[in-house]
């Protein structure tokens, strides 16, 4: 592409964070890599990244209902406003807008994280007698969605929702710095390690109650990182786990890797949802990725990439004690600790990592700009 003829992308979110991996971090990174001018627009945060040649207008976090209403309709203005020729939208709050801009000329990208009606179903904070309701929303967004030029989808259950013909899946595997070492885990803290969301639904509270279950190996710890309600986290307190739980907060990507890299052993150990069955989760190839083994939720999809390349254990993600017996077989069997830390550093440098995932991503803008 030459100066006269870089198209404008514009990433838009009322929902996410500027330093959101796969928005930011790797889709809009690759981007500005192959050669467009990329903008984002998204919610504001304390982090820092690197710079990635992406220009970003940071909005401040707001209420969901606030979020979901006024500040969508904001970033929507933003977007019709904007001298973008693609805008690539990522919140389901924002798909009613489709219509509106390609109607001002704009070519629209939905990237779908997610199964959305089998989201909203399993929603905690939704009362029983919504969730039908706002479950037919949601297919009616799906069907404003599949009016979008492409749709980019995480996962292949997630595409089988749109029109195949104008879908690419462009999977969350990690970035993988080639010049980067595998190291002995048998060198590293006595601890497992969780980053990312904070909630029942993600098994942070099983997570520390295994911790102070009797199955749990003597001096092992667990590194906790990411985002939840304030309330959540405080009743975690109380637990008896909790003081061998080391609570890092919200921390950004690097010190998130640094976090992932200094321990033995990643929980991936979501609830049992629909959702979660069908999703590839980015923090178990991101454990892979630094060598660390995983312990995960027993899923057929989780269990197939585990087993195919021997890299992590299954258990029941409603069970402390089973979690806690999973953290006791790698304490006690130092050579799988290490077989499964080379194989899953293996697997992820050779096939599972962002490159190819990047690649797809280009092309299919690339088809959309022909």
């Amino acid at each position: 592409m030459n100066a006269k003829t870089v198209a404008k992308v514009l990433h838009l979110s009322s929902a996410h964070p500027w330093t959101d991996n796969r928005i930011h971090l790797r889709e809009a990174a690759s981007l500005a890599q192959a050669g467009y001018d990329v903008a984002l627009y998204a919610v504001d945060n304390d982090l820092r990244v690197n710079d990635t040649g992406v220009t970003v207008t940071r909005v401040p976090s707001t209420p969901r209902l606030r979020r979901v209403t006024l500040e969508a309709i904001r970033a929507v203005r933003f977007a019709m406003n904007s001298e973008a020729s693609i805008v690539h939208i990522h919140d389901p709050e924002l798909v009613w807008a489709i219509p509106l801009l390609r109607f001002r000329g704009k070519r629209v990208i939905y990237d779908a994280h997610e199964d959305l009606p089998s989201q909203v179903m399993h929603k905690p904070y939704l009362p029983d007698a919504w969730r039908a309701p706002v479950a037919a929303i949601a297919n009616q967004l799906l069907r404003i969605a599949n009016r979008s030029d492409h749709v980019i989808a995480a996962t292949e259950v997630v595409a089988k929702r749109f029109d195949e013909a104008r879908t690419t899946v462009v999977r969350n595997y990690p970035q993988f710095d080639t010049s980067e070492q595998w190291t002995d885990p048998q060198h590293r803290d006595l601890s497992v390690v969780y980053v990312g969301g904070l909630s029942e639904a993600r098994g942070t509270r099983v997570m520390v109650e295994a911790l102070g279950s009797e199955q749990m190996p003597t001096g092992w710890r667990l590194k906790l990182a990411g985002w939840g309600a304030a309330g959540f986290i405080q009743s975690l307190s109380t637990q008896a786990g909790w003081d061998r739980v080391d609570f890092q907060g919200t921390v950004a990507p690097p010190a998130a890797r640094d976090l992932v890299g200094s321990s033995r052993v990643g929980l991936v150990v979501l609830g049992d949802t629909p959702n979660h069955r069908d999703a590839l989760p980015t923090k178990m190839f991101e454990y892979m990725a630094s060598g660390v083994p995983v312990i995960a939720s027993d899923f057929p999809l989780w269990r197939q990439i585990l087993e195919e390349h021997d890299c992590g254990l299954l258990v029941d993600p409603d069970s402390p004690e089973a979690i806690a017996a999973a953290i006791a077989t790698y304490a006690k069997d130092p050579e799988l600790l290490t077989r499964h830390s080379l194989n899953g550093f293996k697997a992820v440098r050779e096939s599972l990592n962002w490159a190819s995932e990047a690649g797809s991503l280009v092309r299919a803008y690339r088809a959309l700009e022909g």
